[in-house]
């Protein structure tokens, strides 16, 4: 009997915790105006920033036009009695180039290579080689060599750019300008010249899109600079600029430094240069302004201070196809040895004394008290523009270039340089016209009026100069190439006999250069450059004539 009573207990029991594990489901629907609504969190930011400003724009225009960025070109000048192309080389790969001058047993070499696919870092190596041994009738021996080698690196490091640069140069020639029939110099080591020169540089600057930041610009390069003749030159360069926008115009300040060491056969001279340049910029649409004022301390034989306005002014005088500009400035231009010797490496850089006829330091630096100019610019289409100016120019002992004549011999083969306070006047042109990826055209053309204080003719100062560079690709395969110089006349100093001295005009140069590229592929192609094709010999500098017709050839390699 006890049996059946436990039983019965469990069959109730099981029964009934079978029946509550079945009910599973229970909800309630509350219905209520009631919406509760939870508020996202701001957190304060640990690095605020500051919200840059932003103009307010008054007036919409909805149409649509499209203007090309201007472009200022300068072609590349004569150079003295030899061949040079320079290679404008893309950074973004690698190409071998080499050729081969006929006439003048002149090789020819080129080379780049660098990295590539690389948006944060570009490193590249470049080395160029031009030579002649050839002779040219009647004056001293008019071989060179010519060496040029540069590296670079730079990277993008979060917000700023950083290039470190290093460049080398050693170009050998000789100051043949004597004739031959009258001096006998069997060691042509006698009259030789050399430039050696190296530079290192680095420069950072600040890549912010935030304007409201202080933006700047900061570089530093060395350079020394030696010579055959036993003179040497060393500078250091800081140059600066900040520039930060304060409401809406944009205030800049550039600071720069240059210490010149200049180490003669006799003497030793050291210059200082400071100059300071606070100004503004204030541009819309259609009207952009500039002004300031730059102040430079000249400490080289003396302590000298100058002060110079810095103003410009552009107006849109119709949808850019007319616009006006004017302005004024000037500044301190340093002679050195090597900005004189680039321009003329026949000078002597020995005798750095005072000159016999004006009593001028050799190195006196030129001020340019003021710089007035005026202009029209503009785009006539999206392939051309143009531009149009003329300028008032006041200098304090501009240079200009006459032979050495020594009375102890009859070489007269070196210049020296002298200095004139001077006033100048000058009318620029420039043309641009890219009909389409197949014909580029460009020309320009300057004309100069000399008003000299002591000298009686402006020495070796062209009175014109025009330049044409024209480019046809008549396909894939074939491209060609012809470039036009026209230098005006110059007027020369020239030794006579007993002493007396007579400024001699010289003849106007004329020069074209033409060159045909076939390109087998993308990587592989040859060219042919005629080079002084009316075959003329000419004077850019008296006694030193310059190479005839010359024919090189050569090819082009791209690795990669």
């Amino acid at each position: 009997m006890q049996h059946k009573r436990i039983s019965y207990l469990i069959f109730i029991i099981i029964s009934v915790s079978k029946y509550f594990t079945q009910v599973q489901d229970i909800s309630f629907n509350v219905q209520s105006h009631f919406q509760p609504i939870i508020k996202s969190s701001n957190k304060i930011s640990d690095n605020p920033e500051v919200i840059d400003t932003i103009r307010k724009i008054s007036h919409f225009n909805y149409s649509i036009t499209s203007f090309p960025s201007y472009k200022k070109y300068q072609l590349s000048p004569i150079t003295f009695a030899k061949y040079k192309e320079k290679y404008q080389w893309n950074a973004h790969r690698s190409f071998i180039k080499a050729g081969y001058g006929f006439m003048y047993n002149m090789p020819m070499v080129e080379l780049y290579f660098g990295n590539k696919n690389d948006k944060n870092l570009r490193y590249g190596i470049y080395y160029n080689l031009l030579s002649s041994d050839k002779q040219l009738q009647g004056v001293g021996y008019s071989g060179f060599t010519d060496h040029l080698a540069s590296a670079f690196a730079e990277k993008y490091i979060e917000k700023h750019f950083v290039k470190f640069n290093i460049d080398y140069s050693n170009n050998k020639l000789f100051n043949y300008g004597f004739d031959t029939s009258l001096n006998k110099i069997p060691d042509k080591n006698f009259y030789r010249q050399q430039y050696y020169y190296w530079s290192p540089s680095v420069r950072i600057k600040s890549n912010y899109t935030d304007s409201s930041k202080l933006h700047h610009d900061i570089s530093l390069s060395y350079y020394n600079l030696q010579t055959y003749q036993d003179a040497r030159e060393n500078n250091i360069s800081i140059n600066t600029l900040f520039n930060k926008f304060i409401h809406q115009e944009n205030f800049f300040v550039n600071l720069s430094y240059n210490f010149y060491n200049h180490k003669l056969s006799k003497d030793t001279l050291v210059n200082h240069i400071i100059s300071l340049s606070p100004y503004f910029v204030s541009k819309n649409e259609n009207i952009e302004i500039q002004v300031g004022i730059k102040t430079t301390i000249d400490a080289f034989y003396s302590s000298k201070f100058y002060f110079y306005p810095i103003f410009y002014g552009n107006y849109n005088l119709y949808k850019h196809i007319i616009e006006v500009f004017a302005g004024v400035d000037g500044g301190l231009y340093k002679n050195s040895i090597k900005s004189l010797s680039d321009e003329n490496p026949f000078i002597n850089t020995i005798i750095f004394s005072h000159t016999a006829v004006n009593k001028n330091i050799h190195l006196t630096n030129s001020n340019q008290s003021i710089n007035i100019y005026a202009g029209f610019k503009g785009r006539l289409s999206a392939s051309s523009d143009y531009l149009l100016q003329g300028s008032y120019q006041r200098w304090d002992s501009l240079y200009f270039f006459n032979i050495y004549y020594d009375k102890y011999s009859n070489l007269n083969n070196q210049y020296l340089v002298e200095y004139d306070n001077t006033s100048l006047y000058s009318l620029n042109a420039q043309v641009r016209y890219d009909a389409n990826t197949k014909i580029k055209l460009s020309a320009s053309g300057n004309y100069y009026f000399y008003q000299t204080k002591n000298f009686p003719k402006p020495y070796h100062k062209p009175i014109y100069k025009a330049q044409l560079s024209a480019q046809y690709q008549l396909n894939e395969n074939f491209n060609f190439k012809l470039d036009g110089y026209l230098l005006g006349e110059r007027w020369a100093k020239v030794f006579l006999y007993q002493q007396n001295l007579e400024n001699k005009l010289l003849p106007a140069i004329v020069d074209f250069n033409a060159t045909i590229e076939y390109k087998r592929n993308k990587k592989f192609g040859v060219f042919a450059t005629f080079n002084n094709i009316a075959n003329i010999r000419y004077f850019r500098w008296y006694n030193y004539p310059s190479q005839r017709f010359n024919l090189m050839v050569g090819f082009t390699y791209i690795p990669y």
